[in-house]
This record gives structure tokens, C-alpha cells and sequence, in this order.
């Protein structure tokens, strides 16, 4: 079974679509579904963590959708400005977002199988003075700690979580 490859900005699939992957399947696998767009905001970055797509937009909000069916499962005002980096921690299901408007925001991400809910807890906030954050990622599968980056930003700034 192809679960496919979900990437925003690889290219727009059609009209009223965001994402599509049936180039990225094996010959003879399940085509993914496409995902509707946002209206006048298109999905900067992706990431799929158990069964779940996890997507950021240039208005700031972090969506989840199930990978099977597309079904919109949560969603957060994340960011005031466009979102430019995500990455999950595979082990605790943290979330890492950073954005055009200088903030990194970390996320709990859990699953109640019971009501069958996706939950988004914020955990944390760090602030990089007049920069636009465009790179982030966990240094580890637990999310114990991560490193950003920013444009005209020399340095790689690494962050241990308390």
C-alpha cells in the first residue's frame, strides 16, 4: 500500500488542490487524495508523523490531516506571519514550528484513541530578535533539544528544552 509523499511547494497539483504524490507512488499503488487548499494561502511546509499530516501556512496556522483520507483533524493559530519550518520528533510527538515573524513554538502532538482525537498542546516559545526563521529541526527522536537558523543568520542557535 502507497501511503504516497506529501510536499508543499513541490508543485500545485490543480485547481482547488494543494498537495497531490501519485508521481512519488510505486507503479500499481494507491493514488493519495489531494488535499483542499486554503483560499489565498498556500501551505509552506509539511510533515507526516503517524498517520498524520501536519501542515503550515503562510497565515500562521498549523492544520492536521489524516494521511488516509485528507479529513481535517485540528487545526492552531501557530504564528502571526508565514510558517517556514516544521519538524516532529518521531518518539514524543513534539512539534516544532518557526516563522517569518521570528518565533519558534514547540507543540505537543497526541493521539486519544478513545475519541479518536488529535490534541495540540503548546509547550514552548523562543524568540530570535528581528529574524525570520527559515530552518528548524530536533537534534534528537525525543525533541529534548533543537537548532534554528534564520535569513542573513551566520549561526545555527541550538536550544535544550528544560
Amino acid at each position: 500500500r502507497c501511503l504516497g509523499v506529501w510536499g508543499g511547494g513541490l508543485r500545485k497539483a490543480g485547481p482547488g488542490s494543494l498537495l497531490q504524490g501519485h508521481d512519488l507512488c510505486p507503479e500499481g499503488g494507491a493514488l493519495p487524495r489531494d488535499i483542499p487548499s486554503l483560499p489565498r494561502c498556500p501551505c509552506s511546509s509539511v510533515r507526516l508523523w503517524n498517520g498524520v499530516i501536519v501542515a503550515g501556512y503562510g497565515n500562521g496556522q498549523i492544520r492536521l490531516y489524516e494521511a488516509a483520507s485528507g479529513t481535517l483533524r485540528a487545526e492552531v493559530a501557530a504564528h502571526a506571519r508565514w510558517i517556514y519550518a516544521l519538524d516532529v520528533a518521531p518518539l514524543s510527538g513534539k512539534l516544532l514550528s518557526g516563522g517569518e515573524d521570528s518565533f519558534v513554538e514547540v507543540w505537543g502532538l497526541t493521539y486519544n484513541p478513545d475519541t479518536e482525537d488529535i490534541e495540540i498542546k503548546h509547550c514552548q516559545t523562543e524568540c530570535v530578535t528581528d529574524t525570520q526563521i527559515c530552518g528548524a529541526r530536533f537534534c534528537d527522536r525525543e525533541g529534548s533539544t533543537f537548532a534554528i537558523t534564520g535569513y542573513d543568520l551566520s549561526e545555527i542557535i541550538r536550544y535544550v528544552q528544560p
